[in-house]
């Protein structure tokens, strides 16, 4: 069975959220989701508008995904899933992978891979509501 992991806040879902879990769901058997605890995204100022027990029962709701477990990094994700691949989203082959990750992945012979680009951001909308505009 392989197992595809993908992972991050994933706060106020919206539609590129959902391409991004999907198109990870179709490379491989198995879509598990590392969801980001709020205290680390408060950490990283990255506080999340929906808390993580509801950010979780969403994830979950969605038939793409197998799996949810909170984590504080994707490392550990990575630890405790095993997958085979490491899903992240088109953007990150620009701002890259942390080197921790990539390392982690070769160690353990885990394909890396990206799903499609994706225009919609959670703080993108976040800007629009704070502004008061409509949709895209």
């Amino acid at each position: 069975m392989k197992i595809v992991l993908a992972n991050g806040i994933f706060d106020l879902i919206h539609v590129a959220h959902l391409r991004h879990l999907e198109q990870a769901r179709s490379m491989g058997d198995r879509l598990v989701v590392g969801l980001t605890m709020d205290t680390v995204a408060e950490k990283e100022k990255r506080k999340p508008v929906i808390p993580e027990n509801e950010r979780m029962e969403m994830l979950l709701g969605l038939s793409c995904v197998s799996n949810v477990m909170l984590v504080e990094s994707s490392i550990q994700a990575l630890q405790r899933f095993r997958p085979q691949v490491f899903c992240k989203g088109n953007d990150y082959r620009i701002k890259g992978l942390l080197d921790a990750e990539v390392k982690y992945c070769i160690e353990h012979d885990i394909e890396i891979l990206f799903t499609k680009p994706n225009i919609q951001t959670t703080s993108a909308i976040i800007e629009r509501i704070r502004n008061g505009a409509g949709a895209l």
